[in-house]
């Protein structure tokens, strides 16, 4: 695995615990634009039988909005290999990327799985190519 997508996903991986917040956040950007005042007093009056279009404009800017579903796709891959993945992966990926305060090293995260070095780092690429083949990468 090249350098720029093991650091692109450890980026996704991390971001995981306040991906949900993220979504949130950008549907509440998408459904609350700010428009700018229009002067709809123009022409002698409103239509009287006209179809009001503004919520299925809003739900196809949700469903074509690029950023929102990269976040939705990156958190659902995520979710899927952690998932799928054993309790010692999931406690090295934890320990290293979703804690807040990271704690231990890679040395230290061995030791308390029992593991070598070199096998906690075989899990880690195991699971980050699990979250490429999810996201498509």
């Amino acid at each position: 695995m090249k350098r720029e997508v093991f650091n692109y996903i450890a980026m996704i991986v991390r971001d995981y615990s306040t991906s949900e917040m993220y979504i949130h956040q950008r549907e509440r950007e998408l459904m609350n634009k700010f428009q700018e005042f229009r002067d709809e007093n123009v022409g002698g009056g409103r239509a009287q039988n006209r179809k009001d279009e503004s919520t299925e404009r809003m739900a196809i800017t949700l469903a074509e909005d690029r950023r929102l579903n990269n976040l939705k796709k990156n958190e659902e891959a995520v979710r899927k290999a952690l998932e799928s993945s054993d309790q010692i992966t999931k406690d090295i990926i934890y320990e290293l990327y979703l804690r807040e305060n990271c704690i231990l090293t890679l040395e230290g995260i061995a030791q308390k799985a029992h593991l070598s070095v070199a096998a906690v780092k075989k899990r880690r690429i195991k699971f980050f190519e699990k979250v490429a083949e999810e996201i498509g990468l």
